[in-house]
Order: structure tokens, then sequence, then C-alpha cells
């Protein structure tokens, strides 16, 4: 169970029939690590990408099993979409990056999530999407995961 994390207690209803496919490894391991979730609502969870090439990459992830946004109602997508710009301002504000990537792809695992990758001019690859060129990936150490999460944390309950 997630504690300590940002919530409005009216959120935190599951929608009814939530559904989850036994062959999606992002239905899987929804809460997966979990020292790497800094956010839960109704509709999703904010976790922070293990690779932190990008520092504060994250990802925002529907809690249910759905794979194009026209599938869900329009509730469910306004509060999606809401949640995902909730996010994007918290990694904004607290990261301070040069722009925000915004990516709702689906056709490497078709489950509802974004990937929100904060760019600073300073990375090797700006200008350019991430998914081209070869880098390292950057793993932190718990300590350094359980401080940005902290910061994320307090970032979003500054945001209701």
């Amino acid at each position: 169970m997630l504690r300590n994390l940002p919530f409005d207690s009216f959120e935190m209803v599951l929608p009814p029939l939530v559904k989850l496919n036994p062959d999606c490894w992002i239905c899987k391991s929804l809460r997966e690590p979990a020292h790497l979730l800094f956010f839960e609502s109704r509709t999703s969870l904010g976790k922070l990408n293990p690779d932190q090439f990008f520092k504060g990459y994250s990802f925002v992830t529907l809690k249910w099993h759905d794979e194009e946004l026209y599938q869900l109602s329009d509730r469910a997508r306004r509060s999606f979409l809401e949640d995902m710009s909730r996010i994007a301002t918290a990694l904004a504000k607290t990261f301070n990056p040069d722009k925000m990537n915004y990516e709702l792809l689906g056709n490497g695992m078709p489950h509802l999530h974004w990937h929100l990758v904060p760019r600073y001019k300073t990375d090797p690859m700006w200008g350019r999407p991430i998914w081209t060129g070869s880098r390292r990936r950057k793993r932190l150490t718990r300590e350094e995961y359980d401080s940005l999460v902290k910061q994320l944390q307090s970032r979003l309950k500054q945001s209701k």
C-alpha cells in the first residue's frame, strides 16, 4: 500500500470494474518498484523511471488496462490528463528543465502511460528525441531515489 503519497481523498475510490490484463507487464508491475512511486489518484500512478539519465524522467500510468485515450470515459480521460499535467508541473517546478517532453505512445506496450521527460540544454541529446542515439542508463542510489520522491511529493502537496 502506498503511504505518504499526495492524493485527494475523494479520488481514492477505484473506478468500478477495474480491469487488469494478465498478459500486460505494466498491469503486473503497476506498483513496482514501490520506492519509485510518488503519486496516486483514483486514475493514475506517478513513478520515477529507474533510468534517471534525464533527471526527473517519470511515468504517469493508468491504474487499469486500456490502450487508447478514446476508450476512456470522459471523466476518466479528464482525470488522467489532469494527473499528467499536475505531475508535469511538479517536475518542472522541482527540477527546472528547459523543456518538458510528453509522450503517450503505446506501440511498444499497449497500456496507457505517459513518459514525462524533463529536458535540459546541457543534455547531450538536446534537440533530438530521447529514443535516438545511444546513451548509458543512469541508476541512482536508493537514497538519491528517495530524495527525488520526497521532493516531488512535497511539490505535489503544495499544488492541491
